[in-house]
């Protein structure tokens, strides 16, 4: 491939509905020097058919972020205004990105919307976008802010001290940005959302479709709240879960407390989590608890997003609410024993062992 013809595919990659007039001014040729080029590359099978990109027929999209995780534990509890001893870690990470990898990685087909920098962390994770065979196609670099970045210090039981959260570029997924993207939208089977998305951008996606949404949680779940009947699925923590429920989940009973308003505001199925009281798994007529049974707890970062996607697979299988319960608290567990964003063994044959 020559360079102008790699040129041309990477901006229809970045814009999937991007027009020829708008990539003759970005190349500085003709329209019919694009035309050309665009040939070419349907030729040589880059791309297929004038729309560029040819969706498979049954797949999920996730509307989400990107962000490079830093997070140090230290080897004992940790104290204010000194040097506290420990490890610091480094890793790709984002709610979007987290749960579009374990899709991926149960062999379910998905698209990954979202933006990231022209720095080099954007680039860091469109190496290991290819590397993860995640489809980055509708998704968008963008030079005017830099890829989100999260920066944190938990206790060494994976209790949040604190964090920082320098997100700035995710209110780039407008509500346009997303139109330019309707037709992939449309033609999902499930979307999954993001609460790093503006509120606005989540309102309007309550309101655009009327295929299954689901929402795993961060500490932006208020954005969530209005119109949150919308959402089929929701999967959160304990903080998260208080902060739209009002209700302090100290036990397992304050913990179905909270579950059964989350069902009773409209959303179909809840799974909440928390590193010492356990995983439920909660639907309209059914209720599922899972003690923790881990020796320790290294993460919890990682978790929903496991759980989310696991949920997806449950569905897309057909599996009954019991079984649904079972599978997504492994693979929470699972994600609970390292100190990686998303673990490698997420895979069918590792759900199916649960299933026997």
């Amino acid at each position: 491939m020559i360079s102008r013809e790699q040129q041309i595919l990477e901006w229809i990659k970045q814009n999937p509905m991007i027009s020829q007039n708008e990539l003759a001014k970005l190349a500085g040729i003709t329209r019919s020097g694009v035309a050309a080029h665009i040939s070419n590359l349907v030729k040589k099978g880059y791309l297929q058919g004038k729309g560029y990109i040819v969706a498979p027929e049954n797949y999920v999209v996730v509307i989400g972020g990107i962000t490079l995780d830093t997070f140090g534990i230290p080897s004992r509890e940790a104290f204010e205004n000194k040097s506290n001893p420990g490890v610091i870690y480094s890793d790709l990470g984002g709610l979007g990105r987290n749960i579009a990898v374990n899709l991926t990685n149960l062999e379910i087909p998905n698209y990954f919307v979202s933006v990231y920098g022209n720095d080099s962390a954007g680039e860091e994770f469109k190496r290991d976008a290819q590397k993860r065979k995640l489809d980055i196609t509708y998704s968008k670099q963008i030079s005017s802010k830099p890829t989100s970045r999260y920066l944190y210090i938990n206790q060494p039981d994976a209790k949040r001290i604190f964090g920082v959260d320098d997100s700035r570029i995710h209110d780039e997924i407008t509500p346009d940005f997303l139109k330019e993207r309707i037709s992939i939208l449309k033609n999902a089977k499930m979307i999954i959302i993001d609460p790093n998305l503006p509120q606005m951008t989540i309102k309007w996606l309550y309101k655009q479709f009327n295929q299954p949404l689901l929402a795993d949680s961060i500490n932006k779940v208020i954005r969530l709240k209005q119109g949150i009947a919308a959402l089929d699925t929701l999967v959160l923590n304990s903080a998260e879960s208080q902060a739209i429920t009002n209700i302090t989940i100290n036990n397992r009973q304050t913990e179905k407390q909270s579950a059964d308003q989350l069902i009773s505001m409209g959303i179909s199925n809840v799974f909440i989590y928390d590193s010492r009281i356990g995983f439920l798994y909660q639907t309209q007529s059914d209720s599922f608890y899972f003690p923790i049974t881990l020796d320790k707890v290294l993460n919890t970062n990682g978790v929903g997003a496991a759980a989310l996607a696991t949920i997806v697979y449950a569905r897309r299988s057909k599996l009954n609410a019991a079984q649904t319960a079972r599978i997504t608290q492994a693979a929470a567990q699972s994600t609970m024993s390292t100190y990686l964003n998303v673990v490698n063994n997420l895979t069918p044959n590792f759900l199916e062992r649960y299933l026997q």
